[in-house]
Parts: C-alpha cells; structure tokens; sequence
C-alpha cells in the first residue's frame, strides 16, 4: 500500500470476524476497509450482520464469475486474487474517485449485492450420494447429512438419524460438492451442515466450538 501511496495509514490487521467486530467497536471507523472474503472463523460477510458498516469497503476474493459481476457494478471494487500493485492501485483510485455526498447510497448498494450474493450461486450442488450399506450401494440424500469428517485418512459422512457412511471423496472435493448456503467447512477435519449445528461455543483464545445434532465424535 506505502508503494501505491505513501499518505496511506494501515489502522488494523485483523484475521477472523471476530477480531474485526471487536475493533469496530472500539474503534473510529477508518476511511476505506480491504476484506479478505475467506476469514479465519467464517467468512467477512458475517461482519455486516453484526455490525453497521458506513466506509466503502474494497473485497479480496477468488469466488466465482457471478460474485465477481455482482461486485462491478457497484462502486466499490473487488481485487481478484492474487494481488498485484497494478489492481490494488486501481482499487485505490476507485475509491479516490468516490463522490463523498453519494458514498451512503453506495453502502446500501453494497449491502443489497451482499444480499444478492449470500444467495446459491447457479450451480450444480450434489442432491445425494451413493454410500455402500451391507452389500449394496443405497443413495442418500444429501441435505440428510449432519456433518463430514476424516478419520485416519478416511471421509465419512453422519447423518441426522446417526447412520455413518464412509465416502471416496476428499473433504476438499467435498467442499466443492455441496451447497455453501447449507454447508460450512469448519476446520480441517470437518464440514458441517448449518441445520444441525446445536450450539456454538466461544473459547477464550478465540476459538470457536461447534456442537451438531447428532454429536460428532469429537464434541
């Protein structure tokens, strides 16, 4: 940033939604936030749920094409990864640029584009899978799965009812299977579907811990 301008003053680096709620509110707002989508708890678009957001914002990202358009046709900009001094400049001037006596109406416009792409991108997410059960092959569906987890190198997959079923997919294949409105990939060992998530604890580190129905083993 001290490259493309050196008046520029960094106030904050945070790394989780949390962090960031936390410095909102004890902070005064800076001109311009930089949002990296893909936070160390959730993603940044948990932040405007929680909290009123009245600075132009400027998004990291490496979503796919549809956020991307969303995002144009606002004022504020998107940078797709990876990052070069060439788009972050133009991210900068773009802001520059603004017409501070229109800069509300283009927070409502970007609060509606979040709105607009919170919702399921127009792909097609897995309805169900097909899961050996004694000595055949049985489809269930997917929205039936309580949470997917690795075990010694192996996927399974839990349902509501608390029927596990090993799966020949990776937990990143997975991730790209299922629908991210419905499913949330956790941590490393496990993607969980929001319908069945009980309880959501805070651990003073900043860490969360996440109770589903029915529990997982590691609860």
């Amino acid at each position: 940033l001290n490259e493309i301008d050196c008046q520029i003053e960094v106030l904050a680096i945070v790394e989780s939604v949390k962090d960031l709620f936390q410095w909102l509110n004890k902070n005064q707002a800076p001109d311009l936030g930089f949002f990296d989508i893909q936070l160390s708890d959730n993603n940044v678009f948990e932040i405007f749920s929680l909290i009123e957001i009245e600075f132009p914002v400027i998004f990291t990202t490496a979503y796919s094409e549809y956020a991307i358009k969303a995002f144009k046709v606002n004022s504020i900009d998107y940078i797709l990864k990876p990052l070069s001094v060439e788009t972050v400049k133009f991210g900068i001037d773009q802001y520059k640029s603004l017409d501070k006596k229109n800069e509300s109406l283009s927070v409502i416009k970007l609060k509606r584009l979040l709105e607009e792409f919170t919702l399921p991108i127009d792909k097609n997410y897995k309805k169900s899978f097909l899961v050996h059960y004694k000595d055949r092959l049985i489809p269930v569906e997917t929205m039936s799965f309580s949470y997917f987890y690795i075990n010694h190198g192996i996927v399974n997959g839990v349902t509501a009812t608390n029927d596990k079923y090993s799966l020949d997919y990776s937990l990143e294949e997975l991730e790209n299977m299922l629908d991210p409105c419905c499913f949330q990939r956790v941590n490393r060992q496990y993607i969980v579907n929001r319908k069945y998530i009980k309880e959501i604890g805070l651990f003073f580190n900043s860490r969360y811990s996440i109770k589903t129905s029915p529990a997982s083993p590691d609860k």
